[in-house]
């Protein structure tokens, strides 16, 4: 590849950065990733797998503040089930002793 590509093909990447669009960005890049030089195309790489490294470890960790939310409201709901059967019988305590 010639300078003059290289340089066509990093315009054409500024163009579009500056646009704001991350997901044309991105796009752009894995079409053209051969285009680049080879130790821009390992950063490029690099790059997309930090990126997607990233975004596993958000989703695990929403993944266990889920279930984390998930045990505790649980531990509500059995707490509610058991004041109200406790209440239940206090009533029938209460109804008993004709209070």
């Amino acid at each position: 590849m010639n300078n003059q590509n290289i340089s066509q093909l990093y315009s054409r990447l500024t163009e579009l950065v500056d646009a704001g669009d991350e997901v044309v960005v991105r796009k752009f890049l894995a079409e053209h990733i051969k285009e680049f030089p080879l130790d821009v195309q390992k950063k490029i790489a690099f790059e997309f797998f930090a990126d997607a490294l990233d975004t596993t470890v958000e989703r695990e960790e929403k993944s266990s503040q889920i279930k984390s939310d998930g045990v505790e409201a649980i531990k509500n709901i059995e707490k509610l089930e058991s004041n109200l059967k406790d209440s239940q019988r206090l009533d029938s305590v209460k109804k008993s002793l004709g209070l």
